[in-house]
């Protein structure tokens, strides 16, 4: 058997290396696998905690203009934390992206959307109130 070359330091980097490729592995939010579905244009995502997301191609930077045969098989990285498509030399870190996705007006219009169609016993008691008070303003008409 060939002797090592590694130190007693060396070592103990690589077990403290190796344990945080471990729970890096357990991490929920990494990206198990992605698909470009083309009939509806958008890229799915199956995450390694079990859960999954559809995001339209148009919301993701370097893809808007693409044809959609290009995008078929985007590879995931190692880690799970990276897309990339190296036909068309573009790369994607999957925080990145959610964080664009989720941090774009369309997304806080759609959240506001839903809120305001909820229906709750507070707000029916402050349309009351504004009801008793003369309604909403009219808005001025600028001439």
């Amino acid at each position: 058997m060939a002797k090592s070359d590694l130190t007693a330091g060396d070592r103990e980097r690589f077990v403290r290396a190796r344990a945080r490729g471990t729970m890096h592995g357990r991490d929920g939010s990494a990206v198990l696998s992605a698909r470009f579905d083309a009939r509806g244009e958008t890229l799915r995502l199956t995450f390694r905690g079990g859960g999954s997301m559809a995001i339209p191609r148009r919301l993701i930077p370097g893809l808007e203009r693409t044809a959609g045969t290009d995008l078929a098989a985007p590879t995931v990285s190692p880690a799970g934390d990276a897309l990339s498509w190296p036909a068309l030399d573009i790369d994607v870190s999957v925080a990145g992206l959610v964080a664009h996705v989720f941090g774009t007006r369309l997304f806080a219009s759609a959240t506001g959307r839903m809120g305001g169609e909820r229906r709750s016993r507070a707000k029916a008691a402050a349309a009351k109130l504004n009801g008793a008070k003369g309604g909403r303003p009219r808005k001025k008409l600028s001439a």
